[in-house]
């Protein structure tokens, strides 16, 4: 490619730093006993990932808080109604 200059980083050496802290995911179902959990356990063995899993039901096994929205990187949800559910009780989601 080209000339590397002294002290400049390749865009590669960037990307790594960024990818060198693990990725938070959280998945969310309703009741967090079947889809969420189970989303959980097949990253939770991935390097660079950290997962969790909670339900948007007051009843789920793990219920959603916002402590979690805030961990999370990335959030996956099962179902749109979760989407809505979650952007209702947490304003700044």
């Amino acid at each position: 490619m080209g000339d590397r200059r002294e002290g400049t980083p390749l865009l590669h050496d960037r990307l790594w730093q960024v990818k060198a802290r693990d990725r938070h995911y959280l998945f969310v179902c309703s009741q967090n006993k079947l889809r969420s959990p189970t989303a959980e356990q097949i990253f939770a063995d991935h390097p660079g990932i950290e997962a969790l899993s909670a339900g948007t039901n007051h009843d789920a096994e793990t219920p959603l808080d916002d402590e979690m929205l805030r961990w999370a990187d990335t959030i996956f949800v099962m179902e749109k109604t979760h989407r809505s559910k979650i952007q209702q009780r947490f304003r700044s989601a």
